[in-house]
């Protein structure tokens, strides 16, 4: 049930606002009426985590992010506009608002172009692919491997021991 509805217009008239509190989420939507810039954000904010989900004039989810505490924290996805299928282009991860995790960009076919691993926001290890399969991997912060996940860890000493 929506409650305490309220639509803000701004001066400018080509944004309308749009907030109420759905149970314990707070959403508010922003709309944009400009000829060459038309998004419009959806954004839900429960227990200090703030989710916004960007759509496109047509409808189409462009960018989903999460943010805990003003800062951007999970998953970051991009997805093709053009496609409009929900393919995704590309997936990042955050910790406290910098890159921690696997980052990867696909081609619109779905298979994977750039695959980098980042630890407290900086470049660690970049993987290399022939065939969509990892081939190599280039260490780019030796001494950021210590602040790899145990998941990121394990996956890399893997890969080491196989090669």
């Amino acid at each position: 049930m929506r409650e305490k509805q309220k639509i803000k217009y701004y001066p400018s008239k080509n944004k309308k606002t749009e907030t109420y509190i759905d149970g314990d989420t707070f959403v508010a939507k922003h709309f944009y009426d400009a000829k060459d810039a038309y998004v419009r954000e959806f954004i839900s904010i429960t227990n200090n985590v703030t989710k916004i989900r960007h759509i496109t004039q047509n409808g189409v989810t462009s960018k989903l992010e999460h943010f805990v505490d003003g800062k951007r924290d999970g998953q970051e996805i991009k997805y093709f506009i053009s496609k409009a299928d929900g393919t995704i282009k590309s997936t990042k991860f955050y910790s406290a608002g910098k890159l921690d995790g696997e980052n990867i960009t696909y081609n619109d076919k779905g298979s994977i172009i750039k695959h980098e691993v980042y630890a407290l926001g900086k470049s660690v290890l970049k993987y290399l692919r022939k065939d969509g399969k990892i081939c190599d991997v280039t260490i780019l912060d030796q001494e950021g491997i210590k602040n790899l996940s145990q998941i990121e860890f394990d996956k890399l000493q893997t890969f080491l021991t196989q090669k």
